[in-house]
C-alpha cells in the first residue's frame, strides 16, 4: 500500500502585504505557488502510482473561493480520478463549510468528510483492507470533543489511518485539541494531521505527526516544504517527506559586519535552484557606517537591485544577540562555541511543549525565528550565570 498524506494548501492564499518593489515575476510567482506546489503534489501522485490521497484540512485558505481556485481544484482531481486514485478529503478551520458555498462538483473520485466523525472502508488490488477515519470544521473553531467518536481499529481491517485537523491541547481549546496518548487508545496504524504548518513528528510507530504546509506562506514559514508519501513496509506505514516548495522563505543569520558588497559576494555563492526570499539578521557588532546604511534603507536598496533573479530579500534588520563570554572566562571560545552549537542542536523544543501550550506559541517555537530567539536567550542566561 502507498499513499500521499498532505495538509494545509491554503489553496487561494491571497500573499498580502508583499513589498511594492518586488518585480512583477517574482509577484506572480509568488501568488501562484499554492497552486504550483499542489500541482507538484499531484504530478508525484500519478508518478509514484498511489492507491489514494488524503487531505487532513485547510485545502483552501477561506471558505469561499474564486472560480479560477475551483476550476483547478477540479482540473486536479480529475487527473487523479482518471487514474482511478480516490481522494479523501476533510476541511479544517480556515476552509470549514467550503463545499456548502457555491461550488464545482467534486469528481466521483473525491471523498469528503462531513462534521460527523465518519469511517471509509476499501479494499485495495492487493487485498489489503484499508479503513479510513475523519471529520471536517463546520465553524472556524471545534471547541467540542471529537476524538472520542473516532472507533477503535476493527481486527477486520489491515490498516487503518486517522485524519485529524486539529493541535494538541485540553478539553475547551479551540481546534479539536487532543493528545498523543488519546491517539494512541484508537490503536490505528497512522495519523495524518493537519492545522500545523510546520513539519512536526509526535510518534514514530505508529506515526503521529504533521506533514506541514505545501508550500510556505510568508517569511515565518521557512526551509523546506511538502507532504509524505506513506509505504507500507513489513507491516508499518512509514512516511517519507517529499519537497513541493516552490518558493522557500528562508533566514540568515550574519555575526559579521558586511557592507553591501561583501554581502553580495556571500549571496552570489549561494546555489539556490529554488527561488528564495531572504530575511537577513545582522546579530554582531556593526560599523557606525554599516548602521547608518541598514536604518537608511540604502544597504537594502543596493542590494535589491544587484541580486540574481531568484533571490529577493525581504528584510534587513539588525538583532543584538550575546555570543561570547565574559574576557574574564577561563574556557577556550572556540570550545564554548562547539559545546553550545551541540546543546542546542541536539535541543527538540516539540518535545519540550507542553499540550496546554497555546497553538500560536508552539508553531513560532519550532519555527527558525523561535528556535534562534530560545538560543539567544539560552545564551544569554548562561552568561549571565557566568558573571
Amino acid at each position: 500500500m502507498k499513499f500521499i498524506h498532505a495538509a494545509d494548501s491554503h489553496l487561494g492564499n491571497p500573499f498580502k502585504g508583499l513589498d511594492l518593489e518586488l518585480p512583477a515575476a517574482l509577484k506572480q510567482l509568488v501568488q501562484a505557488s499554492t497552486m504550483h506546489a499542489f500541482e507538484k503534489m499531484i504530478t508525484q501522485a500519478l508518478t509514484a502510482q498511489v492507491d489514494f490521497l488524503v487531505i487532513a484540512g485547510d485545502l483552501y485558505s477561506a471558505t469561499e473561493n474564486s472560480p479560477k481556485v475551483q476550476v483547478f481544484v477540479h482540473q486536479q482531481f480529475e487527473r487523479l480520478n482518471q487514474a482511478n486514485i480516490p481522494v479523501y478529503l476533510s476541511f479544517g478551520n480556515h476552509d470549514f463549510e467550503a463545499d456548502q458555498h457555491a461550488h464545482l462538483p467534486w469528481p466521483a473520485n473525491v471523498h469528503v468528510f462531513s462534521q460527523d466523525v465518519a469511517t471509509q472502508r476499501f479494499t485495495l488490488a492487493s487485498g489489503e483492507r484499508v479503513a479510513l477515519t475523519g471529520f471536517s470544521y463546520q465553524t472556524p473553531r471545534q471547541m467540542q470533543p471529537v476524538l472520542t467518536d473516532f472507533p477503535v481499529k476493527s481486527t477486520t481491517d489491515d490498516y487503518h489511518i486517522g485524519l485529524y485537523h486539529g493541535a494538541l491541547g485540553k478539553a475547551g481549546d479551540p481546534y479539536a485539541p487532543f493528545t498523543v496518548q488519546g491517539l494512541l487508545t484508537k490503536r490505528y496504524d497512522y495519523w495524518a494531521l493537519g492545522h500545523i504548518h510546520v513539519r512536526q513528528t509526535l510518534h514514530e510507530q505508529p506515526f503521529i505527526g504533521y506533514s506541514g504546509n505545501l508550500q510556505g506562506l510568508n517569511r515565518k514559514e521557512t526551509g523546506e516544504k511538502g507532504y509524505y508519501l506513506v509505504t507500507a513496509t513489513q507491516g508499518k506505514l512509514v512516511p517519507v517527506f517529499q519537497p513541493s516548495t516552490v518558493i522557500r522563505w528562508e533566514e540568515l543569520v550574519f555575526t559579521d559586519s558586511l557592507n553591501e558588497d561583501e554581502l553580495l559576494a556571500q549571496l552570489a555563492e549561494r546555489d539556490d535552484q529554488t527561488p528564495v526570499f531572504l530575511t537577513i539578521q545582522f546579530t554582531g557588532q556593526l560599523d557606525r557606517a554599516v548602521i547608518e546604511r541598514l536604518t537608511s534603507g540604502v544597504m537594502l536598496a543596493k542590494i535589491r537591485a544587484n541580486l540574481p533573479a531568484n533571490q529577493w530579500v525581504v528584510k534587513l534588520e539588525r538583532r543584538q544577540a550575546a555570543t561570547t563570554m565574559l574576557a574574564a572566562d577561563q574556557i577556550d571560545q572556540q570550545f564554548w562555541h562547539d559545546a553550545l552549537a551541540q546543546v542546542l542542536d541536539d535541543f527538540d523544543m516539540g518535545a519540550h511543549l507542553p499540550a496546554q501550550v497555546p497553538n500560536v506559541v508552539r508553531e513560532y517555537y519550532l519555527s527558525a525565528a523561535g528556535k534562534q530567539a530560545l538560543r539567544d536567550k539560552m545564551q544569554q542566561l548562561l552568561l549571565e550565570r557566568n558573571m
